[in-house]
C-alpha cells in the first residue's frame, strides 16, 4: 500500500522526525500527531496532561505550552514520568511541569503522580518502554486518570511491522488489543488520525466512552 510504503520511508530516514525540535528541546514527534494533539487538547481541554517518557523534553514542552495557549487554568499540569531523565529535560523550567523520576509501570511512581494531578479528567500519553507487557502495565495503571471523553494515546503502535520495524516483537499494538479487550470503558478512535492517512499512533488513539460504572466488572474479569 503507498500509504504503508510513504509511513516506512518517512520513519526510516535518519533525517526527518527524528531531528524534530520545539523552542529548542528534542521532540521526536511526526508533525502530524503533533497537530492532531493540539486539537485535542484545544477541544477536550483537559484538566492535566500525564506523559510517560520524556526523554529530552520537547513534548512535555509542548503539552504545557498549548494549555498555556487555551487558556487552562493554572492548576492544569504536565506531569511526566521517566525513569532516568536527562540533563535537557530537567533543565525545563515551565511552570506547568512536574517531573517524577521512575518506573511508570510501577504503581509507586504512578501513585506519587496522583498525588500532583488536580481534579478532572485528563489526557494520558505513554511513549515509555514499548514492549508488550510494560505498555500493557502502564494502560492499566494510568487509565484511571482518564474522564469520559478524553484521550488515552498509546503511542508507536506503528513498530512490529505496524507497518514498521517488523523484526521489533510484540508492543504497544498488541498491548493495546489487549487492554480493549478486557476493559470496554475504551474505543479507539480511528477517524481521528485516518483523515491524516496516517500516524506513528495508529490505533493507539483510545477514547473513553464512559464513566467506568462498569469498570470494576470488567476489570475482575481479566482478560478475555
Amino acid at each position: 500500500m503507498i500509504v504503508d510504503l510513504f509511513h516506512a520511508l518517512y520513519y526510516d530516514s535518519p533525517h526527518t522526525w527524528r531531528r524534530n525540535t520545539f523552542l529548542g528541546y528534542s521532540v521526536a514527534q511526526c508533525p502530524i500527531d503533533l497537530h492532531l494533539y493540539q486539537e485535542l487538547v484545544a477541544r477536550q481541554r483537559p484538566a492535566f496532561i500525564l506523559q510517560t517518557g520524556v526523554m529530552y523534553g520537547g513534548s512535555v514542552l509542548y503539552f504545557a505550552c498549548l494549555l498555556d495557549l487555551i487558556g487552562a487554568s493554572p492548576s492544569a499540569l504536565v506531569v511526566g514520568i521517566d525513569n532516568a531523565p536527562t540533563p535537557k529535560s530537567k533543565s525545563l523550567r515551565h511552570p506547568r511541569i512536574r517531573l517524577i523520576e521512575g518506573s511508570s509501570a510501577d504503581p509507586r511512581t504512578v501513585a506519587a503522580a496522583r498525588a500532583l494531578l488536580p481534579a478532572g479528567g485528563g489526557m494520558v500519553v505513554l511513549d515509555s518502554d514499548h514492549h508488550e507487557e510494560h505498555v500493557l502495565a502502564e494502560l492499566r495503571l494510568c487509565r484511571e486518570f482518564v474522564a469520559p471523553g478524553q484521550y488515552l494515546v498509546a503511542e508507536d503502535t506503528n513498530i512490529n511491522g505496524h507497518p514498521v520495524l517488523p523484526r521489533y516483537g510484540r508492543g504497544p499494538f498488541e498491548a493495546v488489543n489487549r487492554f480493549l479487550e478486557e476493559d470496554r470503558e475504551f474505543i479507539r478512535d480511528d477517524d481521528l488520525w485516518k483523515r491524516q492517512l496516517f500516524s506513528f499512533h495508529q490505533y493507539g488513539w483510545l477514547r473513553r466512552v464512559s464513566d467506568g460504572s462498569s469498570a470494576a466488572a470488567n476489570r475482575g474479569a481479566g482478560p478475555r
